[in-house]
């Protein structure tokens, strides 16, 4: 299996390494759906444990990755969640998943941003929250976050701005 990723590294549209892949894909395509009922059920555990046999197999499967760094995002391990993200976002477009991939950061920034709001690290958080809005720039739920937190920084037009922006759209 290595020897394989290895070559596709190097010679990713080989007719060998086409073959492999068209075998590999529907195998870890049966982990991914095993892994997204596991999370339905309730078992995150298992379902990580699914998702690492499928990419096993298909080790930069977009759906797998981004599966697992949802779980890592709800857990509250943001770093794990955007290493895996980073890694989804190399083929995200061949699999046509580009803003599954960019909500995911949207999101995985906005909570690390609301952490960091919690802990009263205003500044830290006001720096991650605009990078969530670097991937939703019209998400109306990460305005307000940033609003509560230029409010603790005392800039209150920049607070009121972003409260309008979050009630008009």
């Amino acid at each position: 299996n290595e020897m394989f990723w290895q070559a596709h590294q190097l010679d990713p549209n080989h007719p060998e390494i086409i073959e492999f892949l068209s075998i590999q894909r529907p195998r870890a395509e049966a982990f991914y759906k095993k892994a997204t009922r596991a999370i339905f059920e309730g078992n995150r555990y298992l379902a990580l444990e699914l998702i690492q046999k499928g990419l096993d197999l298909f080790h930069d499967m977009t759906k797998l990755l981004l599966l697992r760094a949802s779980i890592h995002r709800e857990r509250a391990d943001y770093d794990q969640a955007l290493s895996d993200l980073e890694r989804a976002s190399k083929f995200m477009y061949a699999e046509g998943l580009e803003n599954d991939v960019t909500v995911q950061i949207g999101l995985t920034y906005n909570d690390m941003g609301t952490s960091l709001f919690k802990k009263e690290r205003f500044q830290e958080a006001l720096t991650i929250l605009n990078e969530a809005l670097n991937f939703m720039p019209q998400d109306s739920g990460i305005h307000p976050n940033r609003g509560d937190t230029y409010r603790e920084l005392k800039r209150f037009n920049l607070a009121l701005s972003d409260y309008h922006f979050a009630l008009d759209h």
